[in-house]
């Protein structure tokens, strides 16, 4: 059993093949076999069953029938842990109250995934500084450094050599981080309430989510379904509707959009994998549930 790491992690059908589901960090799997860096998995749990059609392609018998995905929950009305794309083959294997508990095998990275549950952790070795664990403290190196706000963003400045940073977010390429230092007060403006970001990613959202809380960003999403909020997405009230998109970085996830009335019909218009343009307000930037941001819809462009 391995627990996958990524938010968002792509399960697909072949090693580096088509993509089938998107799966919730947490989530553990059944590791069945390895080829190079892909690791073969079993995906299991709960669906609803009137999402599934019947089947019998490729030795299966149940099919995502409902337009958008479907999500996978740990038990029936559990946690949401994956989200399956229509037209995911898997098999049925009980039905029980309105649910149907499934079972696909399929391929994640190697990477993606933390050591297997339960089994003692050799000692790691030296890891190069961008892996370093978030909220420790460095300084550094002997030449000065560049700071974006994103790893493809703007260049906001530059930060002396010799100087304490503090890990925030850490990736195989890029650290995001965090300075103490002083400026003269006098220098320093508020922000107008009405501004728009556009620099910000989902993963500086769920990283820094106090830091973002009511402010407004233009993003470009990838439209996945537009649904209604169940009792334990405690982030919404309870049916209001909200779209599931990409984030604008794909590797970022999912990000939940809340809908209201007078946006809904629009909302409704766009159609699935469609990429669209939004201006949003940060509602909070990581969600109780699954720890994904969650926005207020304010237009559609």
């Amino acid at each position: 059993m391995r627990e996958v790491l990524v938010d968002g992690e792509v399960f697909r059908k072949t090693a580096d093949g088509i993509r089938l589901a998107d799966l919730g960090r947490g989530l553990r799997l059944v590791e069945t076999g390895t080829d190079g860096s892909w690791a073969e998995v079993t995906l299991e749990g709960w669906v609803r069953t009137d999402g599934l059609g019947r089947t019998s392609r490729e030795g299966h018998n149940a099919i995502v029938s409902r337009a958008g995905g479907e999500d996978l929950r740990d038990d029936p009305s559990g946690l949401t842990v994956a989200r399956l794309l229509e037209g995911f083959l898997l098999d049925r294997l009980e039905d029980r109250d309105g649910w149907s508990r499934v079972r696909r095998s399929g391929w994640v990275r190697s990477a993606a995934l933390g050591p297997p549950v339960g089994a003692s952790v050799a000692p790691e070795e030296p890891r190069p500084r961008a892996l370093v664990a978030a909220g420790r403290q460095l300084t550094t190196g002997a030449t000065s450094l560049d700071v974006r706000t994103a790893p493809d963003g703007a260049e906001l400045g530059q930060v002396a050599a010799g100087t304490p940073v503090t890990v925030v977010e850490r990736g195989d390429r890029w650290t995001r981080i965090r300075i103490d230092g002083w400026v003269r007060s006098e220098e320093l403006v508020t922000s107008h309430p009405d501004s728009v970001l556009v620099d910000i990613s989902a993963a500086g959202l769920k990283a820094s989510p106090d830091d973002y809380q009511g402010l407004r960003l233009r993003w470009t999403v990838q439209f996945v379904a537009l649904e209604r909020a169940e009792p334990e997405r405690t982030d919404f009230y309870e049916g209001e509707p909200f779209i599931l998109a990409r984030a604008p970085d794909p590797s970022d996830g999912f990000v939940y959009i809340a809908v209201p009335e007078e946006l809904l019909e629009a909302a409704e218009s766009v159609r699935p994998l469609a990429t669209i343009e939004v201006l949003v307000q940060v509602r909070t930037g990581r969600s109780a549930l699954m720890g994904v941001p969650v926005l207020d819809l304010l237009a559609v462009f």
